[in-house]
């Protein structure tokens, strides 16, 4: 039991021993307050909630530093939160006690954040202050967790829906715009719903090309010191086999026929000198030029006697244009300077719309994605096609007129004789 009592100084001091039998006390002006403390001590000593008061003395940073410690993560994931914290949340709550980060504090910064970052950045910042607050409660560090509720910047990016492209424009319009040595990685995003990660990471040994399947096993992961091979995919479904369609066999067989009888632990997708590829240089250099190339981003227009016109629009609509003398000019220009446009990924989302389309069941197109879970594969994955309202017709129209009963005369207004009540 706990117990108040007076010190020389005219204060009372609260004491009470902790779960460890350790003494422990607090001085407060009144004897009131005292009382009043000991009584929640005494609370969360029974419930086993107890927090030691004077805990929350810690600085946010020191005990930042502990939590970084304790983390086993991937390569890439431990780069983004150790650069996040040094560069948004430690300058905030580095000198911070723990016990003194509170509601309205936090939600002033994140308020203040929104004003100069793009909000899924604002939204990782607060996750990761988060997440060291809520290990800092299960540390019994401080009672709860003073960022719980916070309200965060709308994303409006997610209201933009993926580009699906149609398989007329894939095939008549994108692959044959593609560099011939990379529209192998293009087949296999569109034609097996692979990741980026999971293309640069594929392998000989993981294609069996006499049975047309291939076998996602490890991804590649990009950091600052390098490309990472991970010897697993992004989560226990994403290991998994897909079946290779005819156009995507028929790229990895050119493709190893180039490389005449490369070693089975060899990246089927590679730089020119043999190194992983890069998702940012593969984008600047293949992707938008490709883009360009097909009509898919802004326009390359040849203007006569070796003159070519780029257009292309910026972030706000506006079109912009430029004249240039050679066509590979022109096309560089667009791709740098053109907003919006397919992303590789949406190759992916083109895949397996694709499939739904053609009355795939969705438990295996959940399973050639790599999906836990079946909701996943149909609210972001799948989209609904331009000629839907069509479709929905004819799925009555084709049946509905053998089903229907041939035209007789008609039965009277009433089954009952005699009844004259209207019905």
């Amino acid at each position: 039991m706990g117990f108040v009592r007076k010190t020389p100084a005219g204060t009372f001091r609260a004491c009470w021993r902790d779960p460890a039998g350790s003494q422990k006390s607090k001085s407060f002006r009144t004897k009131r307050e005292a009382n009043a403390f000991l009584v929640e001590v005494e609370g969360g000593l029974n419930r086993g909630t107890y927090v030691n008061p004077h805990a929350g003395r810690t600085r946010f940073g020191h005990f930042a530093e502990q939590w970084l410690a304790t983390r086993t993560v991937e390569a890439r994931t431990a780069e983004r939160t150790l650069s996040m914290l040094r560069t948004h949340v430690l300058p905030k709550w580095g000198d911070w006690p723990l016990g003194k980060v509170d509601f309205m504090s936090v939600q002033e910064w994140v308020t203040g954040l929104g004003r100069e970052l793009a909000p899924t950045t604002v939204a990782k910042c607060y996750q990761l202050l988060s997440m060291i607050l809520r290990t800092a409660v299960q540390a019994r560090l401080i009672a709860i967790n003073p960022a719980e509720g916070m309200k965060l910047p709308r994303d409006r990016s997610r209201d933009v829906r993926p580009i699906t492209i149609s398989r007329e424009d894939f095939f008549g319009r994108l692959l044959p715009a593609v560099p011939s040595r990379h529209r192998g990685i293009v087949s296999a995003a569109a034609g097996a719903g692979l990741r980026w990660g999971e293309c640069a990471g594929l392998t000989w040994s993981s294609v069996d090309l006499d049975r047309a399947l291939l076998r996602v096993v490890q991804v590649a992961e990009e950091t600052h010191g390098g490309i990472v091979l991970r010897p697993y995919p992004k989560s226990r479904a994403g290991v998994r086999s897909v079946p290779l369609p005819g156009f995507l066999l028929s790229a990895l067989r050119q493709l190893q026929a180039e490389a005449g009888d490369p070693d089975p632990r060899t990246l089927i997708f590679r730089d020119r000198v043999g190194r992983p590829l890069r998702r940012s240089n593969f984008r600047r250099r293949v992707w938008l030029p490709s883009l360009v190339r097909a009509g898919l981003l802004g326009q390359v227009l040849n203007t006569g006697q070796h003159r070519y016109r780029a257009v292309w629009p910026d972030r706000e609509g506006v079109e912009w244009s430029a004249e240039f003398t050679t066509e590979r000019e022109a096309v560089v220009c667009v791709a740098t300077r053109a907003v919006g446009g397919m992303r590789f990924h949406d190759l992916r989302h083109a895949y397996a719309t694709w499939l739904v389309t053609d009355g795939v069941p969705i438990n295996l197109v959940q399973r050639v994605m790599g999906h836990e879970q079946a909701s996943t594969t149909l609210n972001r994955y799948t989209h609904t096609p331009d000629d839907y309202a069509a479709r929905v017709l004819a799925a009555f129209d084709s049946s509905a007129a053998s089903l229907l009963p041939p035209a007789e005369n008609p039965p009277p207004e009433s089954g009952l004789q005699g009844d004259g009540d209207d019905l």
